[in-house]
């Protein structure tokens, strides 16, 4: 927290904004206190709100913020409505420059990076790319592959995507890192999972994991790219935005090699397939898998510098707890130009 304000939950991406609040304060309260916290109404049905003086003003008293989960698109659409500024996003980016901490879950985190992934699946994205729009336009994916916007810009460092491995949406991710012109980083956070940003230093909270693609020293060739270098960070593993560097929690052990060779699942896209197959990739003494997609392939391999560390027990879908990864290079085959859409 930053100052002496209550904690607001922002509602705006909720189908019910004016109801959706209660909840998250109940809960941000139970573990701070009575009066701590404190709902702030912006709506996009409504989008006078996020130019309305009194609510700026609760903004500019937040000691901090944090975005419910629904729909993104309507984040946007009240504070950047076009990607243009309103009092209520100028008054949340102020207190964010002087250290306020500004959190989201689901759609509440969608909307950190600028641009942002607005809809669109993994299988879509390969085979028929991205597009841009804005407001209600973002919710329609029937046209395109993915569909990209405006997002509120509070981590400017790399593109993000919510639900990552529970919905096997690190297919669009790729294809928004490569596509989407200056940036070479992205993350891909799980649920019940936080990626947590301290200036250069990232690092990983929670159940499951956060992926990172790092494409700064990849080889391109039209849409398809060589060498991009990937990481799993599990709870505790931390990354750093300057020198990319992934430094494994200290609490962790490695992980036992000499497993049987990988069965590769039919779809990698499925809910949480890339996770399970990447823990039986980290015990196998395989160095390489390949998966056709979408008219092309992703082939990740071990390089020399190939680590795998896990926590205590067992986390989600029966893989090891805390699972992390390191020395991983993946290769991204695309067709040489986007299918029609249908």
């Amino acid at each position: 927290r930053q100052g002496s304000g209550p904690f607001c939950i922002i509602p705006t991406a909720g189908a019910t904004p004016e109801s959706a609040m209660d909840g998250p304060v109940r809960t941000f309260e139970r573990y701070s206190g009575a009066g701590t916290a404190r709902g702030v109404l912006i709506s996009a049905k409504q989008p006078e709100t996020a130019r309305d003086p009194a609510v700026v003003a609760q903004l500019e008293a937040c000691s901090g913020f944090y975005f419910i989960g629904g729909v993104q698109s309507r984040v946007t659409a009240a504070f950047r409505p076009d990607g243009q500024s309103t009092p209520a996003y100028e008054a949340v980016l102020k207190r964010w420059r002087v250290g306020a901490v500004v959190a989201g879950s689901s759609a509440g985190a969608a909307i950190m990076s600028d641009p942002m992934i607005a809809n669109g699946t993994s299988a879509g994205a390969f085979s028929r790319g991205l597009v841009r729009r804005e407001g209600a336009a973002a919710d329609d994916d029937s046209t395109a592959g993915m569909v990209m916007s405006h997002g509120l810009g509070f981590f400017p460092a790399a593109l993000a995507d919510q639900h990552f491995l529970a919905r096997g949406r690190f297919g669009r991710l790729l294809v928004a890192l490569l596509d989407v012109p200056g940036f070479d980083l992205a993350f891909g956070i799980d649920e019940n999972t936080a990626l947590v940003v301290d200036g250069l230093q990232v690092r990983a909270v929670g159940a499951s994991a956060v992926a990172v693609f790092d494409a700064r020293d990849a080889v391109r060739a039209g849409r398809s790219a060589r060498g991009v270098t990937m990481h799993l960070m599990g709870s505790g593993d931390a990354f750093d935005l300057k020198s990319r560097r992934y430094t494994a929690s200290a609490e962790k052990t490695a992980l036992d090699a000499g497993g049987p060779a990988v069965v590769s699942p039919a779809n990698i896209f499925a809910p949480w397939e890339f996770l399970r197959t990447l823990d039986a990739f980290g015990r196998s003494t395989d160095r390489e898998l390949s998966w056709p997609v979408s008219g092309g392939a992703i082939t990740l391999r071990k390089a020399d510098a190939f680590r795998a560390t896990r926590l205590d027990g067992t986390g989600v879908q029966n893989v090891v707890a805390g699972l992390g990864m390191t020395g991983l290079r993946m290769d991204v085959e695309r067709p040489a130009t986007a299918g029609r859409a249908p």
